[in-house]
């Protein structure tokens, strides 16, 4: 449906315009998206949902973990089992989810949230703007704080 639509997967749907469902039951609608991954979905502008099970939306996003989902702009979320909203966030990490503007989620577990914070520790949450935890299990929180020992919290 709509126009120069590919569906080349098994039970794959294209719909919109210039988008690809190469994936088995894989579902692309919008404008040039394209959901490679089986029973992947990539829907809204420019998006790539490449793997299994894998969700992505918005606009100029990337969706390449086994059952990862991306939403917003510009943004990725390449591990297993990872998050990423907002705008340029990225998801790295296995089970990771980065939301807000600028934010990386790159360990294990790892949650980064607000502006330009940096969750790389396993475990490790940062929130606010321009935190880091890098420590295992760590927690930052407020504007600039680093929390970089194992099980560390830092606030203000």
């Amino acid at each position: 449906m709509g126009e120069s639509n590919t569906a080349s997967g098994i039970a794959a749907v294209a719909i919109g315009a210039n988008n690809e469902a190469s994936g088995g039951r894989a579902f692309a609608s919008g404008r040039q998206n394209v959901a490679s991954g089986n029973q992947s979905t990539a829907q809204g502008y420019n998006n790539t949902a490449s793997g299994a099970q894998s969700h992505a939306e918005g606009s100029t996003n990337t969706a390449s973990g086994v059952g990862s989902h991306v939403e917003g702009y510009s943004s990725t979320a390449s591990a297993p089992q990872s998050h990423a909203e907002g705008r340029e966030t990225k998801a790295t990490g296995n089970q990771s989810h980065a939301e807000g503007s600028g934010t990386t989620a790159s360990e294990t577990a790892a949650h980064a949230e607000g502006t330009s914070s940096v969750a790389s520790g396993d475990s490790s949450h940062a929130e606010g703007h321009y935190t880091t935890a890098s420590g295992r299990y760590s927690h930052s929180e407020g504007h600039g704080t680093k929390a970089t020992s194992d099980s560390a919290h830092a606030e203000g």
